[in-house]
């Protein structure tokens, strides 16, 4: 884990590429809250499960792979994902390699996507943040210059999803199995940021990262 201290940098801004940031939580961490306070802060955040759906709404060549995969009931009459089917296939635990299957098809342009975006937005900002999930399990950790990963008890995770989401006890380990285990998440994040607590508390532990961001050394320059 990284531990850098903005004073470090003399008040100066690193020159140089802008920094891209993972941020990476498994299911019921709170990862979209922080993402959230991130962008209140004022860094432009990417999305990959909104870029994800969006692909898979409107790039025909994932549709027709898709459909040929998972049958024509896999999209509504409008055109629209029918995503409750799709999650009741993927997150089957008898149907694990539905999971791959589809990560084989969409991934490879979600890449695409989320990177060309990070590019656009590159030319206004220093500091982009990408949002997503599988981003260890995907081996997408070389794709950023850091990640910060967000770990919370697994017996929050749990109340929070049952609660929030109104998911059963049987959805939410189907999920998690899919996901790596929060050893793995503070063995290779660059920073972690704990929610264990209350909203104000979650803020507070991520405003150190919005203060040192903009000061971090770009992981490319050599």
């Amino acid at each position: 884990m990284q531990n850098v201290d903005p004073t470090d940098q003399q008040n100066n801004e690193i020159e140089g590429e802008p920094l891209l940031i993972g941020l990476t939580g498994g299911i019921g961490s709170g990862k979209s809250t922080v993402a959230q306070i991130f962008e209140e802060a004022g860094y432009p955040i990417i999305n990959a499960d909104k870029e994800a759906r969006f692909i898979m709404e409107h790039d025909q060549h994932v549709k027709d792979d898709l459909m040929k995969r998972f049958g024509k009931d896999l999209y509504n009459q409008d055109g629209s994902l029918n995503a409750q089917l799709l999650s009741s296939i993927v997150f089957n635990e008898k149907e694990q390699q539905s999971l791959a299957d589809l990560n084989a098809i969409v991934h490879p342009v979600l890449l695409d996507h989320v990177f060309e975006k990070a590019g656009t937005l590159a030319e206004d900002h220093d500091v982009i943040i990408v949002d997503i999930a599988l981003l260890f399990e995907s081996n997408l950790e070389d794709g950023f210059d850091y990640v910060i990963g967000v770990l919370t008890n697994p017996e929050i995770r749990l109340a929070r999803l049952m609660k929030d989401r109104g998911m059963s006890k049987e959805q939410i380990k189907s999920r998690m199995l899919t996901q790596i285990g929060d050893e793995i998440l503070k063995e290779h994040s660059d920073f972690l940021i704990e929610n264990n607590g209350s909203i104000e508390e979650l803020a507070e532990a991520a405003q150190y990262l919005i203060e040192i961001l903009p000061y971090l050394p770009n992981t490319n320059v050599e």
